[in-house]
């Protein structure tokens, strides 16, 4: 892990080489006419396609990911996705075109190529064509809205019925990425949409070769250009400076340490785990918090039972088999796992850009492993480990919630806080991971670990019982007037119910647990009862500003709201919350709860 950071550390000294190092890539997959070192007569697209997806871990058109399969537990499967755009959704795309995004991801574009030794004039244009032909693809692309429904993306096809539908070079990526794996004509994978791969194999045939060769090589550049010198780099920050509103560009040190943690972020945790083991108490503080909560949940369960009785039996058995990891597991502690986890990742410190390469290829031989034996640590470590913004999630596919170890460290927790902070604060996380299981569309995968068939009764009870909901908070978020495209509100509104939903249980949860404690109030803080102190410690969890970009960006991708607007919902919203503090709720706009 230190020559890691060291290499990355070495960025500078070693940037130039990594530019001979793209540019021979782009030469070893055929050249780029823009580099003027292209032939026509030799450009194949598929062998292109094929070298990029195995060589380099650059995914054009679509990507491939090894993820549980929802039909065996216990084992996992490919997934064949759409592999996204330049820019972060396809909304962005059709937007004016006079857009200060549209405009820095052409500048980024066109920069870039400058940098690499081209006329202006030719830079201007190629950015222009790039993005005119990213939103080709953006048109056929899935909304996130539809990608949000697992039902509707885990479509099983064998890849000869891909191959009578789609020409694509699929099989030859396949065994090129997991040689080791037997993958053969009749192994299954699954399709996130078939009509997306339909289209773009249309595309891809219909696109000339000239322009196939720019974009399939700008995706290579594209793709490494984070790990190029300062010029490059800092076409990027101005970038995102005008995508999310960043002022100022991420440190050095935040840079090296991010990359540490994408390719070495389970040696990080194991090390900040056995140099500050969790004390006893803090580990029985937290499971005994997580046991109040899912009990709670339990219990306002029970107003299913009567509307929505087969929803009711599944949920039920799933709460109840419903697990809590805490940190990383035991097995992956060791230095034997350890050793034989990056047997394949080799690190150079000076040698910056062939470490990333490196890394590409570690992270390749990590998905084949995960294909052909699949420990259940497997997938608990690549959403434990790798998370750049820590939080507590829930495992559909495995049906455990989790819990970073950095978030039981001060000044976030101390078992010897007060409960009504632990409980606005590590609670509600809680809360919203037990939630996410019972409410659309985690609620879809069943406690034997199963994806639920799209005619099996439940699936329509499901998504039944939060649509009052989700129907009517989205017509209230729309009168706001928060610039929320309608077409986006409902999954905005499930997404604010299910924090709601969160706040309430856990303010439940935590009255549940000093029922029978003698009651205390807090030295300066005398005139605030328990669940006024809970509401105050949530609170202060959701007050940081966002700039308007960033807001857009959440809006977009992520169905967010920012968090001021979070906040002013979640009084309005629940009882609870406004009378803690003496207030009175506004009963007219308070809408239904699931349960």
């Amino acid at each position: 892990m230190v020559n890691s950071y060291s290499s990355i550390s070495y960025k500078q000294f070693c940037a130039y080489s990594a530019i001979r190092n793209l540019k021979k890539y782009a030469l070893v997959v055929g050249g780029w006419y823009i580099l003027r070192n292209w032939n026509d007569a030799d450009f194949d697209k598929n062998q292109v396609l094929i070298k990029l997806h195995v060589d380099f871990g650059v995914t054009p058109f679509f990507k491939i990911a090894v993820e549980p399969n929802p039909r065996i537990p216990g084992r996992n499967a490919i997934r064949i996705s759409p592999a996204g755009l330049g820019l972060p959704d396809k909304e962005y795309y059709y937007t004016d075109s006079d857009d200060r995004v549209q405009t820095a991801y052409k500048n980024l574009i066109r920069d870039a190529i400058i940098y690499l030794s081209t006329a202006t004039n030719e830079a201007i244009k190629f950015g222009t064509d790039i993005f005119s032909y990213e939103k080709r693809i953006a048109e056929v692309t899935p909304s996130s809205v539809t990608l949000q429904n697992p039902i509707h993306t885990y479509n099983v096809f064998t890849l000869t019925e891909l191959k009578d539908t789609v020409q694509l070079p699929l099989f030859d990526i396949l065994t090129g990425l997991y040689p080791e794996s037997n993958i053969t004509e009749n192994t299954e994978v699954i399709v996130t949409s078939q009509e997306y791969l339909q289209e773009i194999s249309l595309i891809i045939s219909s696109t000339d070769r000239k322009t196939m060769n720019g974009y399939l090589i700008w995706t290579l550049v594209k793709n490494y250009l984070p790990y190029l010198s300062t010029e490059y780099t800092s076409a990027i920050n101005t970038f995102y400076g005008e995508l999310l509103g960043i002022q100022h560009p991420p440190e050095r040190w935040e840079v090296c340490t991010g990359i540490t943690k994408k390719f070495m972020g389970l040696a990080s945790e194991v090390l900040e785990e056995i140099e500050n083991p969790l004390p006893e108490k803090t580990v029985k503080l937290v499971n005994e918090t997580f046991q109040t909560i899912l009990k709670t949940v339990k219990t306002r369960l029970d107003s299913l039972e009567i509307e929505y009785s087969a929803l009711y039996k599944q949920l039920k058995l799933k709460l109840n088999s419903m697990s809590l990891q805490i940190g990383l597991p035991e097995k992956v502690k060791s230095e034997e796992y350890l050793k034989h986890y990056y047997l394949k990742l080799k690190i150079f410190k000076i040698n910056f850009f062939e470490s990333i390469t490196n890394g590409v290829f570690f992270q390749k031989k990590l998905d084949e492993k995960k294909l052909i034996s699949s420990p259940p640590e497997d997938i608990i470590l690549e959403n434990s480990s790798t998370e750049k913004m820590p939080r507590v999630i829930y495992l559909p596919a495995e049906n455990v919630v989790i819990i970073p170890r950095i978030l039981l460290s001060e000044p976030i927790f101390d078992p010897d806080y007060p409960k009504s902070i632990i409980y606005g604060r590590l609670g509600v996380e809680l809360s919203n991971a037990i939630i996410s299981a019972v409410l659309p569309y985690d609620s879809l995968w069943t406690s034997d670990r199963k994806i639920l068939s799209p005619f099996h009764s439940t699936v329509k009870e499901s998504l039944e019982s939060a649509e009052k909901s989700t129907d009517c908070l989205g017509k209230y978020i729309l009168g706001l007037n928060l610039a929320v495209p309608a077409s986006l509100a409902n999954e905005t509104a499930l997404k604010m119910l299910k924090q709601m939903t969160a706040v309430s249980v856990a303010n439940e949860a935590l009255l549940g647990s000093l029922e029978y404690v003698d009651h205390i109030h807090q030295p300066a803080l005398e005139e605030f009862e328990d669940s006024a102190l809970f509401f105050l410690s949530y609170s202060q969890t959701e007050c940081s500003e966002t700039t308007n970009q960033r807001q857009f960006y959440e809006n977009i991708v992520n169905f967010g709201l920012s968090q001021k607007t979070l906040l002013h919902l979640i009084w309005s919203q629940l009882p609870e919350f406004t009378s803690a503090f003496d207030c009175s709720a506004n009963k007219k706009s308070i809408c239904k709860k699931v349960f």
